[in-house]
């Protein structure tokens, strides 16, 4: 036991080492960068200009840490005014932003520093007083009394401050302290301006409860009003206190009762509401609002609806002032989901850019004020994965993408914004990540790749390689994952690495383990460094399923409404093809494991295949009318329009659980929110009346989604050796 908890910690040290060089190559901490008005290059302390990558002395308005702020800077440059204000010492800069919390209406800090976006006006919150500083207010005391409070934001223009206390939106203005309570029906049920369970988890962010926005102006707030009357409530349990600790969270399950969601629109000035009207919507649409916006003026609202069952979107934009709407787009699926777009880029004509999967590939087009198409600004049987850059002088964008041929990587392009041309900047296999120089001429351009440590590159947008800046060279007798495509049993590509087992001997044969998430678009190979191998006992797999690759909707789609089958003949694929290529590969011996979708896919596996041996699931939903209506239904519909597809992809069936072949650990957190305690529970039960023995259960107490801890380790080691 001890040389095993050794032998863990020391493989946590080596892995968190491994990490953190990682993480500075993709902050590009040792890479050169564009300074002094994207003009010159900084690189190794050293200034060159990019024409023949020749050494300049360091310019006069220039240092080592790049261009002076041109920012204007705020009265409040110390704590000092704030401690003789508030009566007491005090250091802001100490102060921190909320916890991570993925649970409702957690409370925010008592002292807490706001800043405008231009850097002008500070707001600092201390104990139930605001205290207000900027080039007009040398300092001020503006309310006190504030206690409890969430959410706060900072309007644009500095001039108010919006804020929950207990479950209601005020506005608090800066001028005089004047409040402004803008909602009066806040309650158990009803959330303003802050976001519910479901809302928080699949479609803002997790951990992200803000459900308010600010006008670019600062003239008004829009705000999401969220009913929860219709969602049941599910309890959360702690066993350990004597009387139990009760958790009670609204909580949306597949096909059960979902949110009503509402807009609202305030005057900043008044406080006056404006509700956006819904009457284009009828009450079966059930509908989401899963993005909210604004035009760059501050004149229009901008939000994007859909449908319960997300086979729909309309962007809309709505008079903040009347509140009357106009619907300028709208996308329409029969064959699967419209993913949640991002908001409109907006360009200085009015028009605005737009990303849609219409082709199936995700690509950028251009609209005009209206919603009426001008133009593909992409194309092709690629995806682009990002804006980079917009230059409407020189009437071109920089995007991500991949190719048709690479998907697991990341190239940069460059097209016109009229959709006349479009160009890949960048070369070499890997993921890129590029910065333009002022005229969008230039570009320096680093990469990596699952065997390349990196390199960064002076390249020309024409195409033309201008100057190696470096070349990485991996650690002396390392090993690298090898990279394969195969094809699948209909003919579909599929990429695999595989890495070969410890003091591999020939003729020998070893056993397999695959690690998977396999969840709809996203993959679990990119072409990155990732740093050498650490050869184990056995040979590790991993596979990018096709509805996982990010490759395009046209293949994303494939697990519409069968969540896990289409995955699992692709991983059975993956099984046979190192079977029949790879000698040292013993197929009866192969294990699997994976946490949330992958422990869902793990237990599916050794339900409905005979090609695992064994495998270890985390956090697994096990049957989909457990989990969320919002993430469940935009890959499955509801149940009751896909009662076949949910028990196609249920692992809690009698007749799944009356398959289950070789050994299976199950691990689950009893205090996960997310995927809730009762899928083990189920899924336990299920095998227990099947009359199974061939698994093994264990809960852990204070886990929630995440199980992290050393004794879930050691188990999984010890599982792994025994029954592989």
């Amino acid at each position: 036991m001890q040389k095993h908890i050794l032998l863990l910690i020391s493989l946590s040290f080596s892995s968190l080492a491994l990490g953190q060089r990682f993480r500075r190559f993709r902050r590009g901490g040792r890479d050169a960068r564009w300074v002094h008005n994207q003009e010159l290059i900084l690189w190794k302390g050293k200034y060159y200009k990019p024409k023949g990558w020749k050494e300049t002395p360091t310019p006069k308005d220039q240092t080592e840490a790049g261009p002076r702020s041109q920012r204007s800077r705020t009265s409040f440059n110390s704590s000092a005014e704030l401690s003789r204000l508030a009566g007491t010492k005090l250091n802001p800069r100490g102060w921190r932003r909320p916890r991570f919390s993925t649970l409702p209406r957690q409370p925010w800090p008592q002292s807490l520093l706001l800043k405008s976006p231009d850097g002008r006006v500070y707001v600092a919150l201390h104990r139930g007083q605001v205290f207000v500083f900027g080039p007009k207010r040398k300092g001020k005391k503006v309310a006190e009394g504030l206690h409890g409070l969430r959410h706060l934001a900072l309007a644009p223009d500095g001039e108010t401050l919006s804020m929950i206390q207990d479950k209601d939106l005020y506005l608090l203005r800066l001028s005089d302290g004047k409040r402004l309570r803008l909602t009066q029906d806040g309650s158990e049920n009803t959330f303003n301006g802050e976001l519910d369970w479901v809302y928080q988890e699949e479609v803002y962010g997790r951990g992200n409860f803000k459900g308010a926005w600010w006008s670019p102006r600062g003239q008004h707030l829009a705000f999401l009003r969220i009913d929860e009357s219709p969602v049941d409530s599910f309890e959360i349990l702690d066993f350990l206190p004597q009387t139990l600790g009760i958790e009670r969270i609204k909580y949306p399950k597949a096909g059960r009762g979902n949110p009503l969601i509402g807009l609202r629109v305030a005057d900043a000035k008044t406080g006056k509401i404006r509700k956006i009207d819904r009457s284009l919507y009828k009450p079966e649409d059930e509908i989401l609002i899963v993005r909210v916006g604004w035009t760059p003026a501050g004149d229009r609202l901008v939000f994007v609806v859909q449908n319960r069952e997300q086979t729909w979107m309309d962007l809309n934009f709505a008079d903040p002032k009347t509140g009357s709407f106009v619907r300028v787009l709208h996308e329409e699926r029969k064959d699967a989901w419209v993913e949640r777009p991002a908001l409109p880029r907006w360009l200085e004509d009015g028009s605005f850019l737009w990303e849609s999967d219409r082709t199936g590939y995700h690509h950028i087009y251009r609209y005009d004020s209206k919603g009426k198409l001008i133009c593909a600004i992409s194309h092709g049987a690629w995806s682009t994965e990002g804006i980079i850059r917009v230059d409407e002088a020189r009437g071109r964008i920089a995007f991500y993408g991949t190719t048709e041929k690479n998907w697991i990587g990341r190239q940069a392009y460059v097209a016109a914004l009229d959709g006349s041309w479009q160009r890949m900047v960048t070369r070499g296999r890997g993921t890129h990540r590029v910065a333009f120089n002022g005229d969008f001429s230039l570009l320096l351009d680093s990469f990596s790749s699952l065997e390349n440590p990196g390199e960064q590159w002076l390249r020309s947008v024409e195409g033309r390689d201008l100057h190696r800046v470096y070349a990485r060279q991996p650690p002396k007798g390392a090993s690298f994952p090898t990279l394969r495509r195969i094809h699948a049993r209909d003919g579909e590509a599929l990429d695999l690495t595989f890495t070969p087992p410890a003091h591999l001997k020939p003729g020998q044969r070893y056993p397999l383990w695959i690690n998977t998430y396999s969840g709809p678009a996203a993959p679990t190979i990119r072409d990155s460094y990732r740093g050498p191998i650490r050869p184990t006992w056995f040979g590790k797999l991993q596979v990018n399923v096709r509805s996982a690759t990010k490759r395009g909707m046209k293949f994303t789609k494939t697990c519409y409404k069968q969540l896990g089958v289409q995955e699992l003949k692709d991983l059975e694929d993956a099984i046979d093809w190192m079977a029949k290529n790879i000698p040292w590969v013993d197929p009866s011996r192969v294990g699997i494991s994976g946490g949330s979708y992958g422990g869902f896919m793990t237990a599916f596996a050794l339900t409905h295949s005979k090609k695992f041996k064994c495998g270890v699931a985390s956090s697994g939903v096990y049957d989909w009318r457990l989990y969320d209506t919002i993430y469940t239904e935009r890959f499955m519909q509801t149940p009751q329009h896909n009662p076949d597809g949910y028990n196609r992809s249920s692992v809690v069936t009698a007749e799944a659980a009356k398959n289950l072949r070789g050994k299976l650990l199950i691990l689950h957190g009893v205090k996960d929110d997310n995927v809730h305690f009762q899928n083990a529970i189920q899924l336990v039960n299920a095998l227990q009346r099947a009359g199974k023995q061939n698994f093994v259960f264990m809960p852990y107490a204070l886990s929630r989604h995440g199980i992290g801890n050393l004794h879930a380790q050691i188990l999984r080691m010890n599982f792994i050796r025994k029954n592989l």
